[in-house]
């Protein structure tokens, strides 16, 4: 049996507009177990970005838990929150946010170096992974070179350089076009079930919804399961 790799317990959000109180997030408790992939959907503001953040550490809830392969988060302190997302989780964003002043390579390996890996064991991790994303022949070009979907290629290959066990996607193949979109998807979700890591995908692609093991809807601050098809 799996055990749970990530619980959220009561878990609330909101912000101040005016006088008024708005929830972003409200009691949201689910339990992830290692391997999932899960699925977020929800229109644009309906917290789940924020829920990402959430999890990751880089935003703090107003109320409730956040555990981590059994370890409560929210008392963690800056230093040991940014290990852990160094550490122990992958980001995959919708614009890449890669460095154009380093080649791809560097790109890729520059959380396992900064993590205290050797520049020579980085760079063989890391083009380990530009092979298995298609890019080992553009290890040393520069990222403004390349196309929406290589860029994403590269970006997952550097979510992947330090072995985490958690992978946060926001909106992945919001920024591509519908052929390259379908190639990416491919990619990611082979590489999590091949690699049996646990994902969470936001999205508003019904595509990304179809292969989730748990879909979810963001309505309203709550988190509504999607019946199985």
């Amino acid at each position: 049996m799996k055990k749970p790799m990530l619980r959220l317990d009561h878990l609330c959000k909101f912000y101040e507009e005016g006088v008024n109180r708005v929830n972003i997030l409200h009691d949201v408790s689910v339990e992830i177990t290692e391997g999932e992939l899960v699925v977020l959907l929800g229109k644009s503001g309906s917290g789940k970005t924020t829920l990402l953040n959430l999890i990751s550490g880089i935003d703090f809830p107003d109320s409730g838990r956040i555990e981590i392969n059994g370890k409560d988060i929210s008392g963690l302190s800056e230093n040991e929150l940014t290990l852990l997302r160094r550490d122990q989780i992958g980001f995959i964003f919708q614009f890449f946010n890669l460095i154009p002043t380093l080649t791809v390579i560097e790109n890729v390996s520059l959380p396992s170096e900064l993590s205290g890996v050797s520049r020579k064991d980085s760079f063989d991790s890391a083009l380990y992974l530009l092979e298995k994303v298609g890019l080992k022949n553009r290890a040393d070009s520069y990222t403004d070179v390349l196309s929406g979907g290589e860029q994403q290629r590269v970006a997952i290959a550097r979510a992947l350089i330090n072995d985490p066990s958690l992978i946060l996607a926001d909106e992945p193949t919001g920024n591509l076009d519908t052929g390259t979109s379908e190639e990416v998807l491919e990619l990611l979700l082979g590489i999590q079930r091949e690699s049996g890591k646990t994902m969470i995908v936001a999205t508003h692609s019904s595509e990304i919804a179809s292969r989730g093991d748990t879909v979810y809807n963001i309505e309203k601050g709550r988190l509504v399961q999607v019946p199985n098809n």
